[in-house]
């Protein structure tokens, strides 16, 4: 079955308050479930207990926050282009103990601000179909990523089979009506994220034309896709989350 056209949405950081508080409640409980997935594939894969982690994209900071609460020993860096999301990201983070060990910072995931291998592991979530040239984000991450690092980039996936489309919209639905009545027709949403998406053949693509391309392999889903670095010699395949 054909996929449908991609739609790009406009490249930039969100910058809406009412939008940024409003994503920063909805988000809380999906990013813990997200969280718990994405610590067992940081396990799986080996990633050093006390390593160093970089989010791109990280939005309101839910999922360094609770990946800081599955691994004590490591730190976190938050990396996202709104500086109001960042403010969002920040709050609380002394009372529940985590700073110092979690930080963020304002920056554009094409043009990361460190140092050659930088960190132990690069993770990121629903962030590529932000982006009309992934490549250039992709080998960035493999400039920061140390020579023995992991990847986990997860995002969307356009060619969802058209059966399951309703739910897609539906999930819009329900969103939109939880959103302040000022921010409810914002683009941002399920459906234009949907749209904005690519391909499992457009993915293989950035990945041939990217030096990450060389270290990583891609598991494409129905619901979304994801790009890993292959887990360790040690690694038990069953224990490996499905998504």
């Amino acid at each position: 079955m054909p996929v449908r056209p991609r739609q790009m949405l406009e490249e930039g950081p969100i910058l809406d308050p009412l939008f940024v508080e409003h994503y920063r409640r909805f988000a809380r409980w999906p990013s813990k479930a997200g969280a718990r997935w994405m610590a067992a594939k940081m396990r799986a894969l080996g990633v050093a207990p006390a390593g160093r982690v970089l989010d791109i994209g990280c939005g309101p900071g839910w999922l360094v926050r609770f990946l800081a609460g599955h691994f004590p020993a490591m730190r976190f860096v938050g990396l996202d282009a709104s500086l109001v999301m960042l403010a969002a990201a920040m709050r609380g983070l002394r009372e529940e103990g985590l700073d110092g060990r979690v930080s963020f910072l304002a920056a554009d995931g094409q043009r990361l601000p460190f140092p050659d291998a930088a960190f132990d592991a690069v993770i990121s979530g629903a962030t590529l179909h932000h982006l009309n040239d992934p490549v250039v984000l992709l080998n960035e991450v493999d400039r920061v990523l140390a020579p023995d690092g992991h990847v986990i980039i997860s995002d969307l996936n356009r060619a969802l089979p058209r059966a399951l489309w309703p739910l897609v919209v539906g999930a819009d639905w329900v969103e939109r009506q939880c959103r302040p009545a000022a921010v409810r027709r914002l683009p941002e949403g399920f459906i234009n994220s949907y749209r904005a998406a690519y391909a499992p053949e457009e993915i293989r693509g950035f990945l041939e034309r990217s030096t990450l391309g060389r270290r990583v392999g891609y598991y494409p889903r129905w619901f979304q896709h994801w790009i890993q670095t292959p887990p360790t010699p040690v690694f038990n395949r069953e224990r490996c989350p499905r998504g």
